[in-house]
């Protein structure tokens, strides 16, 4: 799995705005091949918005970029693998 994550720092007067416009991107992008779903994450006190998308593989997560990009409002983007662990349970 892989995990795209943009970051806003921005002024009080423009949180609503950053904010719909990365439900209209996450919504946007949900319909797309191999999303696994996203989050809004917002911290008002402090006036930053993280947009955090999943996907399946890095190819279905670069296709998703133009549609991030169409955005009015753009952060700083990461992308990341994530490690994930299994648990063993005894048979």
């Amino acid at each position: 799995m892989f995990a795209r994550v943009e970051a806003f720092h921005t002024e009080p007067s423009e949180m609503d705005d950053v904010i719909t416009e990365q439900h209209h991107a996450t919504g946007r992008v949900r319909t797309m091949n191999g999303n696994m779903g996203g989050y809004v994450l917002v911290d008002r006190d402090n006036c930053r918005v993280l947009g955090v998308t999943f996907w399946q593989n890095e190819d279905d997560r670069t296709v998703a970029e133009s549609e991030f990009e169409a955005a009015a409002h753009r952060g700083d983007v990461q992308l990341y693998s994530i490690a994930m662990q299994q648990s063993l349970r005894p048979a």
